[in-house]
């Protein structure tokens, strides 16, 4: 991997992304992250219940911030959230500059 690039697993909700990502880490001596796991701790609520009480869109807006600002961390196998490469935003920066 180049200096500056993320190792992103992306696929649909329990597709295995973030159990296979935390294996190939560890594998490659990376550090792993779970973008849901990071949503969940800076809400200190669980997705499920974001999406009770507050709906999708404002789940996906959290989620945009949160994705952008995990995909900054350099040299890192990340997992994103099962819908997250739908938003366009989220996509061209992955496409961009990430494996």
């Amino acid at each position: 991997m180049k200096s500056k690039e993320n190792l992103v697993f992306l696929g649909m909700m329990g597709s295995g992304k973030s159990s296979i990502g935390s294996l190939v880490a560890r594998k490659l001596k990376l550090n792993f992250i779970d973008v849901d796991k990071e949503i969940e701790k800076e809400l200190g609520i669980s997705i499920t219940k974001i999406f009770e009480k507050k709906g999708e869109d404002y789940f996906r807006k959290i989620e945009e911030k949160i994705t952008l600002k995990v995909l900054k961390i350099n040299l890192t196998v990340i997992s994103l959230g099962g819908g997250a490469f739908i938003n366009k935003v989220i996509r061209k920066e992955v496409l961009k500059n990430h494996i």
